[in-house]
């Protein structure tokens, strides 16, 4: 395997025009490539609670066969999110009707399968010799798309659907996990908490918890009415009257903005202090990488009220195919140490569509859903496309197989 460093691009800053590709059926360079080989995985700190549930990974782990790729152990994480995003979809198409209890303990026992096989994937890599890059690339890239999934349970706890509310839970939640790759992309660090108390286990394994937890309750009596309602009177009384007359739900979509923020401005400090940003004065290009991503976090705002409130879903896959998109490609570039444009042409065929929906008096309702649903399809199929690209290139670098164990000789 060839382990020679290529050129570093990283450094360099492009608004439109990424690198050269040799072929159309690639998008790595050959440099890339030798980096992608070279490249070793370096995570942040961890937490008190994954130092306490590390023998536990490691124990289940050891129950997996040893053909098992690790990949596979990540897609049947990946499966989990499936199953339980479809069973919300079902029952609640547009995020806004009430699900049945059974469902919200099949989305906490989705979510904390997929999280704890997620914990599984690089010890059964470890364990079987077969540790890659491509692990990276295929877990990261499974998290950002099940990213759908987890917001799908919050509406179904909160019925979030049909308003913009919906959309400040995804987008800031989207738009966090990009800031993490970013900085990764600029630190060769990825980070999986914040302190030894606040991280990546923490919250998975809280949403889980919370999901069996909102099974037990009266969704609607608690997330529906206003803060004031659950507090003593003494305590309502002294709240100024914009919080205490606020729902539950959005006073719970307001702490998870206020807490995806903290983590993005946290970020933000990290790699502007960083030695490779500030001794390569890359401050201002690294700032430009988030236009594109800012962009789809505010494109809901573009839409017309009533557009949003009957199809929030179609709205929700296609902003989230485009971001998974974006974050796949600033993981494998930040391994590949290609330069990544700060204005990804992909946001083009949508950010029309919502000027188009919003500005012409023509467009019916209908018309307007079928333009959507095929924007939704045309990501469906560039996601897939260049991760495909993306993974036969890898794979093809380094000489496996990506969902199967190669023999040695």
């Amino acid at each position: 395997m060839c382990t020679n460093h290529g050129e570093d691009r990283t450094k360099s800053h492009t608004w439109l025009l990424e690198d050269p590709i040799d072929s159309p059926s690639h998008v790595l360079t050959r440099s890339g490539l030798q980096n992608i080989a070279a490249h070793k995985y370096k995570p942040g700190d961890y937490t008190h609670l994954d130092t306490f549930l590390n023998p536990m990974w490691n124990w289940l782990t050891e129950f997996l066969p040893m053909w098992l790729a690790p990949n596979m152990v990540t897609t049947m994480g990946g499966l989990h999110c499936g199953l339980s995003y479809a069973t919300q979809w079902y029952y609640s198409p547009e995020l806004n009707s009430p699900v049945p209890d059974w469902v919200m303990i099949l989305s906490g026992y989705c979510t904390i399968a997929y999280y704890t096989l997620d914990c599984m994937d690089g010890k059964q890599a470890r364990r079987t010799g077969t540790s890659s890059p491509l692990g990276q690339l295929f877990d990261h890239g499974c998290d950002c798309i099940c990213i759908l999934n987890h917001c799908a349970s919050a509406a179904g706890w909160a019925r979030l659907g049909g308003s913009l509310w919906y959309f400040v839970f995804q987008c800031s939640l989207q738009f966090a996990f990009f800031t993490a790759q970013w900085e990764e992309y600029y630190t060769g660090i990825l980070p999986h908490a914040t302190g030894k108390f606040v991280g990546v286990t923490e919250v998975n394994y809280g949403y889980g918890l919370a999901s069996f937890l909102m099974a037990c309750i009266d969704r609607d009596a608690f997330w529906g009415n206003t803060l004031a309602s659950h507090l003593p009177q003494s305590l309502a009384s002294s709240l100024p009257p914009i919080i205490a007359n606020t729902e539950t739900r959005h006073i719970g979509v307001s702490c998870w903005l206020l807490m995806n923020t903290v983590l993005v401005l946290l970020s933000i400090r990290r790699v502007l202090s960083h030695s490779n940003v500030t001794t390569n004065k890359l401050a201002i290009p690294a700032l430009c990488k988030f236009l594109t991503p800012g962009l789809l976090a505010i494109s809901p705002w573009i839409l017309p009220a009533h557009f949003v409130q009957n199809h929030t879903r179609y709205i929700s896959v296609a902003i989230g195919l485009m971001m998974s998109l974006m974050t796949k490609k600033i993981i494998v570039f930040s391994m590949a140490k290609m330069n990544y444009a700060s204005i990804q042409l992909d946001i083009l065929p949508f950010m029309l569509c919502c000027l188009w929906i919003k500005y012409d008096d023509n467009m019916t309702e209908s018309g307007a859903k079928a333009v959507m649903g095929a924007l939704c399809l045309w990501h469906t199929w560039r996601l897939l496309r260049w991760s495909n690209m993306a993974i036969f290139q890898i794979c093809e670098k380094l000489d496996i197989h990506c969902f199967s164990i190669k023999k040695k000789g």
